[in-house]
């Protein structure tokens, strides 16, 4: 379910005038609730980077607050620890209980007046993200997109902000990163299924390894989408865009056999979960990122990168990797990703290329103490 209450209701905008200030929470609906086409990851997606920059302002910019009182930053603070930082609300593990973090609804008794935000404010704030967060170039990319986005509807639809904001805006590059996606070579990935001794975490693993789905597409599937005589899923990614998926039948034998011991659950909003918890739930994202990290650690061929850094993204990589060495179209894999664009996909084939120049340097014409045809 969406983190905002906007869906309820069609948020109407009242024109303000330019002596009026202008509420950043109801921008924010506002913005929201022009992305109801969008799909659920890319709307969430949207919201936590919004949310993230009014979070700034709040702790870094009192001079744009015209809500709140700063009797209750402490308590916003604390809450986001409690949280692991998110602002989003939470449910985590603590002392065998359940706890509860809500650092949003403390955050939602704050506003700030976005007419105050000047070019120097939005440097400011990237400027935080990369020296204080050392956020990756990804994520600046991102929360500069976001920005980006919800400032240009702003200008469009005639609110009181400062164009000259947006134009900075526009005008800050951010060079992506150049580093390789970690990916596990075949025997590697052997090795990791090797380690896995229950059937619900070996059968999320398959998923991952042999359809490539995101880790929110994993966690949405249900009971009746892979069955027996499941040939394929359909799935809508970003922008809406479905994309056919087909089944292997190594993912289909995996999910049958976890079906056999998998506890009855009432269904939740998506329907009746196929992956659910210990706790009788539709499994969360944080569980299936937790096993992982810790059956990386027991597989004896991993290396200590990726035994750090594997995780349900890393896994998708693989997939692609994979499907690349083994000669398939980088178009289909395209396809089988959800990617928009192939520039996106074509970061696989420099995994590749590093693997051929790795047989290259290998070739024994070419080996130190062997006679070439150029050598005496």
């Amino acid at each position: 379910m969406l983190p905002w209450s906007y869906r309820n209701f069609h948020l109407v905008r009242v024109t303000e005038s330019l002596a009026e200030a202008v509420s950043l929470n109801r921008a924010i609906e506002y913005f929201m609730d022009s992305l109801m086409g969008r799909s659920l990851q890319t709307r969430n997606a949207y919201y936590r980077d919004l949310l993230q920059f009014k979070l700034y302002l709040v702790f870094y910019e009192p001079h744009t607050l015209c809500k709140g009182s700063s009797d209750r930053l402490p308590v916003l603070k604390e809450e986001l620890d409690r949280a692991g930082g998110r602002i989003v609300d939470t449910r985590y593990q603590k002392q065998n209980s359940r706890v509860e973090a809500r650092p949003r609804a403390v955050l939602d008794e704050f506003d700030c007046d976005l007419s105050r935000i000047t070019k120097e404010t939005v440097v400011g704030y990237f400027g935080y993200l990369e020296s204080m967060r050392r956020l990756s170039r990804n994520t600046l990319s991102r929360r500069l997109a976001s920005l980006r986005s919800f400032l240009r509807l702003l200008v469009k639809e005639g609110y009181n902000v400062d164009p000259t904001v947006l134009e900075k805006l526009d005008d800050l590059r951010i060079r992506p990163e150049r580093s390789l996606p970690i990916a596990l070579d075949p025997d590697e990935a052997r090795d990791f299924l090797s380690v896995i001794d229950k059937p619900r975490d070996r059968a999320i693993v398959l998923v991952m390894l042999f359809m490539g789905l995101r880790i929110s597409e994993v966690v949405q599937l249900n009971v009746d989408d892979i069955e027996e005589h499941t040939e394929g899923i359909t799935f809508v990614g970003k922008g809406a865009k479905e994309r056919y998926v087909p089944v292997h039948p190594i993912v289909k034998q995996a999910v049958l056999a976890y079906k056999k011991e998998r506890p009855d659950v009432p269904k939740d909003d998506l329907g009746e979960p196929l992956f659910v918890s210990q706790h009788g739930r539709r499994i969360d994202p944080s569980t299936v990122r937790k096993f992982i990290k810790r059956y990386a650690r027991e597989a004896d061929t991993l290396d200590a990168r990726k035994r750090r850094k594997l995780s349900p993204h890393k896994l998708r990589h693989t997939f692609a990797t994979l499907l690349l060495q083994g000669d398939v179209d980088i178009r289909h894999i395209q396809e089988l990703l959800g990617h928009e664009h192939l520039s996106t996909t074509q970061i696989y084939t420099s995994v590749v290329k590093r693997d051929l120049e790795r047989a290259i340097a290998r070739h024994p014409l070419g080996l130190t103490g062997e006679k070439g045809p150029d050598r005496p």
